[in-house]
């Protein structure tokens, strides 16, 4: 049941690219994450509050580790995720962000001294370079007159948030259960989304307010991507493990293919060729035993 949990997650957060290309379309980027996680972040507290209980979040350890995940994993990552959307492709989007795995694991080897073996050095090679095949579009001149396409960038920089939130959280859940740390993760980054929204939001006008569409988006965002898919995701972290169930985030590209694919988006051979290369690097990383490190 826990593989089919995750399975269904992969895929939620493969539509969450479609979903957000759809909502940004009318509605600013920012006013969109930020309704996102408000929704998401109201439903947890409630099923927290009904399941486990108000948990010590006060405590200035504590709530410095939470509000550590909300700004890198909510609002840093979201900025730049829905921003990057008004530039770039689904598809492009969820091959950089399938990368993640080897960007953690990379940035963990400095933060905690956890040592990479040769299998996954080579899985963090393959990833990054299925990841620059994407960006450049399979034209080496883009890399060599840094033309690249900005919302690809912004997703590098997406990438990187998710790998700290990642990273952090692994602390974090040490004194708070997975529900707890992202009830309060997308609390505390739905508050710092709120002013730029406003923001933007006034900037572009409140046109869409009465439009279905970016509304059905937002709502998929809220509670299929972000309710279900987190529980889902640290749920399935507790059950086997980190390391394997990030085997499963190989499916989020598939799926936004397969998406794109049926509304009618033409995949190019660099797409196909990323994809493979970011997949056999990710799987490389992930399977790859851990090695010790220093203590911390």
């Amino acid at each position: 049941m826990q593989y089919l949990l995750l399975v269904l997650t992969a895929f939620f957060w493969g539509g969450a690219f479609i979903a957000g290309k759809v909502a940004v379309k009318t509605t600013p980027p920012f006013v969109v994450a930020f309704l996102r996680f408000l929704i998401a972040g109201i439903l947890l507290l409630l099923l927290l509050r009904r399941r486990e209980g108000w948990p010590d979040w006060r405590k200035k350890e504590n709530f410095s580790g939470l509000f550590f995940l909300g700004l890198t994993g909510v609002f840093g990552y979201n900025m730049l995720f829905f921003e990057a959307l008004k530039h770039t492709s689904p598809v492009n989007g969820s091959l950089i962000v399938a990368a993640n795995p080897g960007v953690t694991a990379l940035i963990n080897r400095f933060w905690h001294g956890e040592r990479l073996g040769p299998r996954r050095w080579l899985g963090i090679l393959l990833s990054f370079t299925g990841v620059t095949l994407v960006i450049c579009r399979g034209d080496l001149e883009l890399l060599a007159n840094l033309r690249f396409n900005f919302g690809d960038i912004l997703l590098v920089g997406a990438t990187l948030c998710w790998a700290l939130y990642s990273i952090k959280g692994k602390e974090v859940m040490n004194n708070f259960t997975p529900l707890a740390a992202t009830a309060f993760a997308c609390t505390f980054g739905a508050l710092l989304l709120l002013p730029f929204a406003l923001w933007q939001g006034g900037q572009q006008g409140w046109s869409w307010l009465g439009q279905a569409q970016p509304w059905l988006a937002i709502i998929f965002l809220a509670i299929f991507a972000s309710v279900l898919g987190f529980v889902w995701w640290y749920q399935g972290v507790q059950a086997i493990g980190a390391s394997r169930a990030a085997i499963f985030i190989n499916l989020v590209p598939i799926s936004v293919m397969l998406m794109s694919a049926l509304q009618g988006e033409k995949l190019t051979w660099v797409q196909l060729l990323g994809a493979a290369l970011v997949l056999g690097g990710v799987y490389l990383t992930s399977m790859a035993k851990v090695q010790p490190g220093r203590a911390h």
